[in-house]
């Protein structure tokens, strides 16, 4: 006879993403919790929602913005060997950076990882026309559209405006201190350390047949797979994880059991910086902090053309939840929510 689940109602859980994938109207739909050391992990829907190839567990997905979190543990872990001081400003380890508006002279590493350095966001990835080179970080990083960049403010005000273009710099940043190229550090610094194994950042060295397939909806209301995948190296630190979800989760586990970085820095890591407007949550370092039925947690979301993703953690409980869906509306934030209501009903209901 099978153990019984002590943390998990596995089949409250599967009902409940079986109808978001329905009501949702989903191709493809992928997640993974792990809740007091218990993990479960399922998935609902196609690969290819086209030729109806069914998606498995292990296939990849691209994880978009939860890119950010591995750009700052990362950078964190250079500060903990004291290669970087996130107070330290941006001219310090690029002194060839320049931008017209004088004020990024008082930009600092903190200021870029909580997203209130007042720097602009990207205006076209160019997904259509990818750059695949080594010096395709730098490049765009020294680009017109950054250099002629106005900042939305003086970076003193410590206001809140979301910015890729602050990422993409981070990366460059990195290859800076380490004298590495940028995925090779991460692969290095995370990866390999936590078993990552079919984790990249590199996405067009992929054989892509293992990777879920870009979906959007065409004026029918019908499922299209896009023509192009969105990734660029130039926006490689915003943008361009893509992983299975198994691999995500052991990011996940290593953040809560505080294997990743020191006590001291994880909580700094977690600490508010700055308020986000509108949506009552606070940016941390990387992290986005919010409160759901009194608790706290943290984590990112990722959307990108055919994808979206949700990746969050509750220290207070020991737990994450992922969600990952192949479609660009995907509502993966609010299930991943309805996720986390499940581990709140037992807990009442104890």
């Amino acid at each position: 006879m099978a153990a019984m689940s002590k943390n998990i109602d596995k089949e409250a859980l599967s009902a409940l993403l079986q109808k978001a994938c329905f009501f949702y109207d989903l191709p493809g739909l992928s997640v993974r919790v792990s809740y007091r050391g218990e993990e479960w992990g399922g998935v609902f829907g196609f690969q290819n929602a086209v030729t109806k190839v069914p998606l498995r567990e292990d296939h990849v997905f691209h994880m978009a913005s939860v890119t950010k979190l591995l750009v700052g543990t990362c950078l964190l872990k250079l500060c903990e060997q004291g290669k970087a001081r996130l107070e330290e400003k941006l001219s310090f380890y690029l002194p060839d950076f320049k931008m017209k508006d004088a004020r990024f002279k008082s930009i600092t590493l903190q200021h870029l990882l909580s997203h209130t350095s007042g720097m602009p966001d990207v205006e076209d990835y160019h997904w259509n026309a990818p750059e695949t080179d080594k010096d395709a970080l730098r490049r765009y990083v020294y680009s017109d559209e950054v250099q002629n960049a106005d900042l939305l403010w003086a970076p003193e005000e410590n206001r809140f405006a979301y910015s890729n273009i602050g990422y993409e710099i981070l990366g460059h940043v990195i290859e800076a201190i380490t004298d590495e190229v940028f995925e090779e550090h991460v692969s290095r610094s995370l990866f390999q350390p936590l078993g990552m194994e079919r984790s990249t950042l590199l996405t067009f060295q992929r054989d892509m047949r293992e990777v879920a397939c870009p979906h959007n909806k065409d004026d029918n209301n019908h499922f299209v797979v896009l023509p192009t995948f969105p990734y660029n190296r130039s926006h490689s630190p915003s943008s361009t994880l893509t992983a299975p979800l198994s691999d995500l989760s052991l990011f996940a586990k290593a953040f809560l059991e505080g294997n990743i970085l020191s006590p001291d820095m994880w909580r700094r890591a977690l600490t508010p910086v700055a308020t986000v407007p509108n949506n009552g949550e606070q940016i941390c370092l990387s992290w986005f902090r919010r409160e759901q039925d009194g608790r706290v947690l943290f984590g990112h979301e990722g959307t990108d053309d055919g994808f979206r993703s949700s990746f969050w953690i509750c220290p207070e409980l020991s737990l994450y939840t992922i969600v990952c869906s192949n479609l660009s509306q995907a509502p993966v934030k609010k299930i991943s929510k309805q996720v986390f209501e499940q581990f709140q009903i037992k807990k009442e209901r104890r």
